[in-house]
């Protein structure tokens, strides 16, 4: 059985996340090594493993499809504008209700950029911050629009979702900061290596946390999947035992990218629905849940205001 990332403990908690996260890392790759020996071995000449990367050499290998290039395109096609665009930090929300009802409270400035989604800057940071939002969800997209933002000149990037609690003693609404995530999604191996081990950026989560003050109720790892329609009970299984928090869809992917090119990134999660043997309850309408995601909003906005 792995062991539990005990991350409920007053005394320092990222360390013991740490040191929990690497051995569970370990302990899954060599289990889905040993797994795939016993796959190869049983396979014919007419099948082929593939891994994830199918070509490992592209981690010294140089990109044809740069983000800047991206954006040079944009502008031609009057997509963005550099001009207007000073944005230094971004805030990543995927609830609809949320940014809608944002798009109705804050003064909030439409900016043109050219990514899917609706992008505006916040007013109270005078344009520093941009709010980015309407995009949909998934590790894919949110690795696009990160490269895009990092290209255009964002060095901080706080991504606020829901998560599906996997843990028993968790509640509609209470918010987890993130302190690492298990790469089951696709999108981060074609940045990292799988052995690589990814976590958020420590001093930003420490301010995320800090503006979050007593709203705050977990700190931990989450599962990133891609495929929603596909979590199995062994699956739960195994990541509770292990201790992971919730299952959600961006987090491992975003950490990858702000890793690779140098941004920083913290996240924070609210429990949106529940995960058991008996089934998936969904609790994203609960008063507490939409509660808890106009909290991290206005967290993330504090947290980015606040000098480095």
């Amino acid at each position: 059985m792995f062991p539990r990332l005990d991350l409920t403990r007053t005394e320092s908690p990222r360390a013991s996340a740490e040191q929990a996260l690497n051995s569970y890392s370990e302990r899954i790759s060599g289990q889905i090594a040993h797994k795939n020996r016993r796959l190869s071995a049983r396979r014919t000449c007419q099948a082929v493993a593939v891994t994830v990367p199918a070509v490992p050499q592209k981690y010294s290998s140089t990109d044809i499809i740069v983000a800047q290039a991206v954006l040079d395109d944009w502008t031609a096609q009057n997509r963005f504008d550099p001009v207007r665009w000073n944005a230094e930090a971004a805030i990543l929300v995927y609830d609809r209700p949320l940014h809608n009802r944002l798009l109705q409270l804050d003064d909030l400035q439409a900016l043109d950029f050219g990514a899917p989604g609706s992008y505006h800057s916040v007013a109270a940071t005078d344009g520093r911050v941009v709010l980015a939002g309407d995009f949909g969800i998934g590790a894919p997209v949110a690795a696009v629009i990160a490269e895009t933002l990092i290209a255009s000149g964002v060095t901080q990037i706080l991504s606020i979702g829901t998560a599906g609690g996997i843990q028993t003693d968790l509640t509609p609404g209470q918010i987890i900061s993130i302190h690492g995530a298990i790469r089951d999604d696709g999108t981060s191996h074609h940045y990292l290596p799988a052995d690589a081990v990814v976590r958020p950026d420590p001093k930003l989560t420490a301010r995320l946390e800090a503006s979050l003050g007593d709203a705050l109720g977990r700190r931990g790892s989450v599962w990133t999947t891609d495929a929603p329609f596909r979590e199995t009970i062994e699956e739960l299984r195994f990541h509770r035992d292990a201790g992971v928090l919730a299952v959600e869809m961006e987090a491992a992917a975003l950490m990858a990218v702000c890793e690779l090119r140098g941004a920083a990134f913290a996240s924070s999660v609210c429990i949106s629905d529940i995960l058991s043997e008996q089934g998936w309850k969904a609790l994203f309408s609960e008063a507490s849940v939409r509660e808890a995601l106009h909290t991290m909003y206005s967290a993330a906005v504090a947290t980015l205001m606040e000098p480095r």
